[in-house]
């Protein structure tokens, strides 16, 4: 809950506040998901804003999610409770190309993941067959036990070598249940590697997706200016040109038109 201000201390900060929230109706705003981007990132130490709910010192945080991939903004840094959310974007829309290349990205990197979930699952079913059968084993081997050991009491003197048959029996069965345990234990111990190794994948393709769109926004802003710069030196020559009264005035109407244009 925020913390009302006292009718004798009311200053122009409490009343802005008190507007902001009004403003709200209880209605936050949705965070997007963020990456950590170390050249952006921690509190608002340029300026004094604060977050509406909290009252607190705004945080710096890279938007990882859609079409907003890289955007930075201003968010809400509380970590426990109501998080505020947005309260302001740094950086403008990306250009609508950049856009379509960005959620073609996503939609691919979901349906991997989705593979990837679905083969999850058909190793965990793998998993839960082995251990079923590990425990079907066991019980077999406990029945095994129980009847050996009903046998020797029933047959008090049974011969030394049938001893040793039944003794090396049940080693046998002993150590056939060491084998499966163990084999069940190296074939988890697989699959939790395999699990690692795709996480580090996923992150990788993360930190790939933030370095693709920053070099494209680069490009596009070089490209930009140097259309600019041509279409300032075309401007300058008509205007030279009508100036000094050569050639066609009808023909550098039209360009200059289609420099307008543009």
């Amino acid at each position: 809950m925020p913390s009302w201000p006292n009718s004798n201390e009311t200053s122009d900060d409490d009343d802005e506040y008190m507007s902001e929230f009004s403003s709200m109706q209880m209605e936050y705003f949705q965070t997007p998901d963020t990456v950590i981007d170390p050249s952006f990132c921690g509190l608002v130490t340029e300026s004094d804003r604060r977050c509406i709910l909290h009252r607190q010192r705004a945080g710096k945080f890279v938007a990882f999610e859609g079409t907003d991939t890289g955007r930075r903004f201003i968010g809400c840094a509380t970590e426990d409770g109501v998080n505020c959310g947005l309260l302001e974007w740094v950086d403008a829309p990306w250009p609508v190309i950049l856009q379509r290349c960005l959620s073609k990205l996503w939609d691919m990197y979901h349906e991997e993941n989705l593979g990837r979930a679905q083969d999850n699952e058909a190793h965990g079913i793998e998993v839960a067959k082995l251990q079923k059968e590990l425990d079907s084993l066991a019980n077999q081997y406990s029945q095994l036990v129980d009847d050996v050991s009903k046998l020797f009491d029933y047959q008090d003197g049974i011969k030394s070598h049938d001893m040793d048959c039944t003794s090396q029996a049940i080693n046998e069965l002993k150590e056939k249940k060491k084998q499966l345990e163990d084999q069940a234990k190296i074939e988890l111990q697989m699959e939790k590697l395999k699990l690692k190794k795709e996480q580090r994948c996923i992150l990788q393709s993360q930190a790939d997706i933030i370095q693709n769109t920053r070099k494209a926004m680069k490009e596009l802003e070089v490209e930009k200016d140097l259309l600019k710069e041509e279409k300032k030196k075309l401007e300058n020559v008509i205007a030279e040109l009508l100036k000094v009264g050569q050639g066609c005035k009808e023909k550098l109407d039209k360009i200059k038109e289609v420099v307008m244009e543009e």
